[in-house]
């Protein structure tokens, strides 16, 4: 079987790469179809660069590295250019326009999909952007027709799920995402006296309350935003008290992260995090979106015994082999 993979960008490392480098194992010999790579940074260069990559013509505009959100309405032009008349099946991974590729009909199209886009459709926090809201509302018409050329979609979480249902009016199969196992191993956790934020510096992920809960109990707070090497993240991560996740995440990569290094996750009670966290076992949640509600939770942590095995088996629920296996099953039923 002839396989494409199709991704939104490579321009930096994080959950979504971790995930396509789970895709790209399943089928070692599959083009990535993108619409830029940045190749001067050295882990997507070191992780990717054996890869055949192929990009649009986007990556051939001076400057696009800077230019990166201006060119945002060119990027659903960009992957329906692809040819993928050669595939029989093409797989998009996405959180934005990877979906809008064009297949012919006896190519099958799986869209692998973590949310709709958050800026289109509110997912970001935003309610409205002002005077580039009659851009986005046409780029909302274009997203929910491109929606249509999907053959099967599979959703990152059941919080994806409804979002897919809500947005395109689609039904999706869930094949959640993995934690890498082995990436932990020989990692020995310690109390370091501090809470831990991880992701990328995203309003909709509500840092600005993890500061403002641990300036007012007095912890200190550290903030691993992807600019960290990998050793240095497993180090910070290793001697949190706890993950603090104060937004509504799409799935909860990082919150299942730092449970395999059998530590607790401080969450806001909505979106993936209800997937991935067990209350009161590993990890305590917070009803509103505050900051007194988030050191309500803080100060509940130490008065609950959560066990650093319960939070390292839950994130082993997630292995890499039974996502591998699930999304296997997925494309022989298809």
């Amino acid at each position: 079987m002839r396989v494409a993979i199709v991704h939104d960008d490579l321009v930096q490392w994080g959950g979504a790469e971790r995930v396509l480098l789970g895709l790209s194992e399943i089928y070692p010999d599959a083009p990535i179809y993108t619409s830029v790579f940045d190749n001067n940074n050295f882990l997507l260069s070191k992780v990717f660069g054996s890869k055949k990559i192929i990009t649009s013509f986007l990556q051939k505009i001076p400057g696009w590295r800077s230019l990166y959100k201006a060119l945002l309405p060119l990027y659903p032009i960009a992957f329906e250019q692809f040819d993928f008349s050669m595939f029989d099946l093409v797989i998009s991974h996405t959180t934005r326009f990877a979906k809008s590729i064009i297949t012919k009909p006896e190519t099958k199209h799986i869209c692998y999909c973590h949310t709709p886009p958050r800026f289109l459709w509110h997912f970001s926090g935003e309610k409205n952007y002002g005077f580039a809201e009659s851009l986005l509302s046409k780029l909302r018409i274009y997203d929910s027709i491109s929606a249509r050329r999907v053959d099967l979609f599979l959703a990152g979480s059941e919080n994806a799920k409804k979002r897919i249902k809500k947005v395109y009016g689609m039904d999706a199969k869930v094949v959640y995402p993995f934690v890498d196992l082995e990436r932990f191993k020989g990692i020995e956790s310690f109390d370091g006296g501090y809470f831990v934020v991880m992701g990328r510096p995203n309003k909709y992920k509500r840092f600005d309350l993890a500061k403002a809960a641990c300036r007012k109990l007095g912890f200190p707070l550290k903030i691993i935003d992807g600019r960290l090497d990998e050793g240095m993240v497993l180090q910070v991560l290793a001697g949190c008290k706890a993950l603090i996740v104060p937004g509504i995440e799409d799935f909860g990569l990082a919150g299942l992260e730092a449970q395999a290094l059998g530590k607790p996750v401080i969450a806001y009670a909505e979106g993936g995090s209800l997937e991935t966290v067990i209350p009161n076992k590993t990890g305590i949640f917070f009803p509103q979106q505050n900051v007194v509600s988030l050191t309500d939770a803080i100060i509940k942590l130490d008065k609950v015994k959560i066990d650093p095995g319960d939070c390292s088996e839950n994130a082993s629920r997630f292995s890499k082999e039974d996502f591998i296996k699930n999304f296997k099953e997925v494309v022989n039923d298809l």
